[in-house]
């Protein structure tokens, strides 16, 4: 005889058996217990871990951005730079140099017009080393101009001239260093 046949009628005898209200009580309490314990799905945990990884990379980002605004803005680690401002009866110059080390100087020249009546249609303008001719002014009434080049580095006394002309007049004025 194979030994499952053996242990069949001994589970029909099982199924058969009644339990006392004590064991009852208790394979309940068990049952009870067991779906009590909350188990950790795999849903909740996948999308926790996503907003983990997503905070600490934009974390990253913002630090790493953040850095590099104050590299551009105070002149950061290796590079010096410079800012020459001045303004006439109708304009505004703000004129940054910056040096990188072992890379070429970068400029960049806001030209603002603070005259009463209406902005010029176009100007023409030389800025430190750059100049330009039939340039339009943006919604606030600027030109931004930006280049590149290998320029000189500028001594801390040393000041930048500036000529902005439009229709038919021109001003002639100093850009002189902040410190």
């Amino acid at each position: 005889m194979s030994q499952q046949n053996e242990f069949d009628p001994l589970f029909e005898e099982m199924k058969s058996a009644e339990l006392s209200d004590s064991a009852k009580r208790d394979s309940l309490a068990g049952i009870q217990r067991r779906l009590s314990r909350k188990r950790p799905h795999f849903i909740p945990s996948l999308v926790s871990g996503i907003a983990a990884v997503a905070v600490i990379a934009f974390l990253v980002l913002f630090a790493s951005n953040s850095a590099m605004f104050e590299n551009i803005s105070s002149g950061g680690a290796g590079e010096d730079q410079l800012v020459f401002t001045g303004s006439s009866e109708n304009w505004e110059i703000e004129y940054v140099v910056l040096y990188q080390e072992g890379e070429r100087e970068k400029d960049v020249a806001t030209l603002t017009y603070i005259g009463e009546g209406n902005p010029p249609e176009t100007i023409d303008y030389e800025v430190g080393s750059s100049s330009g001719t039939n340039n339009s002014l943006n919604e606030e009434n600027s030109l931004v101009i930006t280049s590149q080049g290998a320029g000189l580095k500028l001594h801390e006394s040393q000041e930048n001239g500036a000529v902005i002309s439009w229709e038919g007049k021109s001003e002639s004025f100093l850009l002189t260093r902040e410190e």
